[in-house]
């Protein structure tokens, strides 16, 4: 109504103003538009770099999860070496004995994990065998008689008198020991000018030293070092305290040097009879030289037959001296523990069971293990174990090839299978497992022929005299005095392993051969 009453002037007008608003209303809604299109560009540009952020993140995530499971195995190494390392240094804690051990019901002093507990077995002994043994007629030295033939109470003359014989075995009064001991010889040696050679002559070779030692004090200096395991200074107390003789330490290397040249022949041949034996075990343990040493290691063989010895100090740890030990390459087994010196070194290899076995044994025993962890090294140890059992009863059965054979093949079998390696083994139940699969035909060589064992246990207990005596004497001075202790130990401890009647008399027949 009241545009129809306009006139054409005032809706003109109305209509201007009306697009004024418009124009500055779609002035607006452009700028809002455009900040709108700003905002949503910036929005997605954000959106993006949030996108690659999450992306790196995520990446950076899976790289730390890697990482963290790479320390926890690490650390988890780490405290296992570390364990190990505290046990060789402060030696294992044993458990103490109470009564819930008698009763073996399992509680604190039972093996953890199902594990078995070893118990020591009483010794089947006489009572004679806690008392000294009647000594020899030829050792007697003197007889005292004691007579009785009235009662020393009451006077009376006896009856039914017998004799009743005991012995005492004694040394010589230790004051007077050195008068026994020492032996000093005073050589009176003609000499005399020869005419007709125009030479002096003399009725013995003269020493250029006044007074120097005898054959026999030179034996007993390297039995005292070698055998008893003494040092320089413990040997000299010991003659000076006994024998009253004095001693230097330059006289004791003379000593042990000379004997020693006269020995290597005798080692040599100990070399060629181990040959002879159907199989050899190979060891090693350190043995320190100070100066112009060739190495800081002690090699040891020992055949599967007999105590024969041969020993390598002041070597280094690598191959060239184990292939020196073996000598020319042949079909003899080698028996050694897994260390990479010895691979492709025989013509046939049996590696030793107890190292792994005693390996997985201390797995089960450590206590940075916890749950399904300990429980997988538990259940490896209980397999190999049993199968370590059975395959010594085997050995223990006479050789029957066919038997030993298939034997042969059913072990490797039941090795392949517990060596098959899950998500819940440590890394070192892993590498344990890994060196089983590699190396599974070698731990069964023993059932090929007859005379092998299945472990390396006799040149350990060989090492163990060296061992004790490294800790007394710290290894060798210079390679020259580590090469003297490698042919005396070699010569010296083959006879007195194999237990002669007399030390000493083979001792002196090696030195006359």
């Amino acid at each position: 109504m009241q545009a129809a009453n306009m006139t054409f002037k005032e809706e003109a007008l109305r209509s201007r103003v009306e697009l004024k608003h418009l124009r500055q209303e779609n002035a607006r809604l452009k700028r809002a538009n455009k900040q709108l299109h700003e905002k949503i560009a910036r929005l997605e540009k954000e959106n993006r770099e949030l996108r690659e952020e999450n992306r790196l993140l995520k990446q950076e995530q899976k790289l730390l999860k890697e990482t963290v499971q790479q320390q926890q195995k690490q650390i988890e190494s780490l405290q296992l070496i570390v364990e190990e390392l505290r046990g060789m240094v402060f030696g294992k804690k044993k458990k103490k004995a109470d009564k819930k051990d008698d009763d073996d019901t399992g509680g604190e002093g039972s093996a953890d994990m199902g594990t078995e507990k070893k118990k020591r077995k009483p010794a089947n002994r006489s009572a004679e065998s806690y008392r000294r043994a009647k000594p020899s007629d030829e050792y007697i030295t003197s007889v005292h008689e004691h007579p009785l033939t009235q009662c020393p109470d009451c006077g009376s003359m006896l009856v039914a008198i017998k004799t009743i014989i005991r012995y005492i075995e004694d040394i010589v009064d230790v004051r007077e020991l050195h008068k026994f001991l020492k032996r000093v010889e005073k050589h009176l040696i003609g000499s005399g000018y020869c005419p007709t050679c125009k030479k002096r002559k003399v009725a013995k070779t003269i020493n250029p030293q006044i007074s120097v030692l005898g054959e026999n004090v030179k034996q007993f200096i390297a039995y005292l070092t070698i055998i008893m395991r003494l040092s320089f200074e413990q040997v000299r107390y010991l003659l000076k305290d006994t024998a009253a003789l004095a001693i230097s330490d330059g006289e004791i290397v003379a000593a042990l040097d000379e004997q020693s040249e006269r020995l290597l022949s005798e080692k040599e041949r100990l070399m060629q009879k181990m040959r002879a034996a159907p199989g050899r075990h190979y060891d090693e343990t350190g043995w320190k030289v100070q100066k112009e040493g060739l190495g800081n290691y002690c090699w040891i063989t020992r055949p599967t037959e007999g105590e024969d010895t041969i020993f390598l100090m002041g070597r280094s740890r690598g191959k060239a001296v184990a292939e020196e030990l073996r000598g020319e390459k042949d079909e003899q087994v080698g028996i050694s523990d897994d260390y990479a010196a010895y691979d492709n070194l025989f013509g046939k290899h049996q590696l030793c069971m107890s190292h792994p076995n005693r390996k997985l044994r201390d797995l089960t025993e450590t206590k940075t293990l916890t749950g399904d962890r300990k429980a997988a090294c538990v259940t490896s140890y209980e397999a190999f174990n049993q199968l370590y059992k059975e395959l010594e009863k085997t050995l223990a059965t006479d050789y029957d090839k066919a038997t030993w054979l298939q034997k042969k093949e059913e072990y490797m079998k039941q090795l392949t299978t517990l060596a098959h390696t899950t998500i819940e083994d440590p890394q070192k139940l892993q590498a344990i497992k890994k060196s089983l699969t590699q190396n599974a035909e070698s731990y069964f060589t023993c059932l090929e022929q007859p005379g092998i064992p299945a472990d390396n246990n006799k040149a350990e207990r060989g090492l163990r005299h060296i061992v004790l005596k490294r800790k007394i004497s710290y290894g060798s001075k210079t390679q020259k005095g580590a090469d003297t202790m490698s042919i005396l130990s070699s010569t010296l401890l083959s006879c007195w392993w194999n237990k002669p009647k007399n030390f000493f008399v083979a001792y002196n027949q090696m030195l006359s051969n």
